[in-house]
């Protein structure tokens, strides 16, 4: 089972920086720290967006958390990594609209 500290390790790799959405928003992945792998993966990142720091919480259930468990393959850490950036831009789109995503970020400056 892949460590938290391995976990953080390779999701800073490949999300660390500005990802946009082609056009519309861009947000920067500033910082990521893992609190648990299992049996949630629990991930908590740090964005800048439009000038502004949040803080947001994603947590992985069932077999999103399953693809952390064993080695963590190119296969799983690609997916892995296009769902944690789309649940990004959807948190950032919805936090003013839906209860859930309001719940998810917090604002730090």
């Amino acid at each position: 089972m892949a460590t938290p500290e391995q976990v953080r390790e390779t999701f800073t790799r490949r999300l660390s920086g500005l990802q946009s959405e082609g056009g519309g928003t861009s947000l920067e992945v500033l910082e990521i720290t893992v609190p648990s792998v299992f049996p949630k993966l629990l991930l908590d990142i740090q964005v800048s967006v439009s000038g502004q720091l949040w803080e947001v919480s994603l947590d992985y259930q069932g077999h999103e958390a399953s693809l952390v468990s064993g080695d963590l393959t190119e296969d799983a850490l690609n997916y892995l990594g296009f769902l944690v950036r789309t649940h990004l831009f959807e948190w950032w789109h919805t936090k003013d609209t839906e209860m859930l995503s309001a719940r998810m970020g917090k604002r730090l400056a």
